[in-house]
């Protein structure tokens, strides 16, 4: 029994490392962002810029900021991200880990106690759904571009 159990924690902690990471280094992958849409531009010196995404051409990324429009070389880009859209995500992530983390609590009340299944069984769900709510309310970020020369050490 108590080896399911160590699997089943394992299972969980891996679940979050099995999300398919897609190909990051690619200019047009700025074709997927929406105008309007909420992006951030982190910039080669590090400065980072929030605001709605205007446009993009091959050699500039367009966003309005609060204090107007503001436009960034290419060449100075380091990483642009897109906000929101993973609520669903990082709460399953944030259950799975709560669920681990119940089953832990768990594993040190049986040691301590027998006959407390109950207790146990209470414990992972309510360890879950605090972890599943914690998940959802972060709405987190996707990087969709980010510089290649970054990437791989160049710099």
């Amino acid at each position: 029994m108590r080896k399911l159990i160590l699997f089943i924690l394992g299972s969980f902690l891996l679940a979050g490392t099995a999300i398919a990471q897609t190909s990051q280094d690619s200019w047009d992958n700025l074709k997927q962002v929406q105008p309007g849409q909420q992006i951030e531009v982190v910039e080669m010196n590090l400065t980072s810029l929030k605001g709605k995404f205007i446009s993009h051409s091959a050699e500039t990324i367009t966003l309005r900021t609060d204090k107007g429009e503001t436009m960034v070389e290419r060449d100075n880009v380091m990483r642009v991200s897109v906000r929101g859209g993973k609520r669903g995500r990082n709460a399953l992530i944030g259950l799975g880990i709560g669920a681990a983390g119940g089953v832990a609590a768990g594993l040190g009340l049986m040691e301590r106690e027998t006959g407390y299944a109950g207790a146990v069984a209470g414990t992972i769900v309510f360890v879950a759904a605090v972890g599943a709510g914690v998940g959802a309310a972060f709405p987190g970020s996707r990087t969709i571009y980010r510089a290649e020369r970054l990437r791989k050490g160049e710099e």
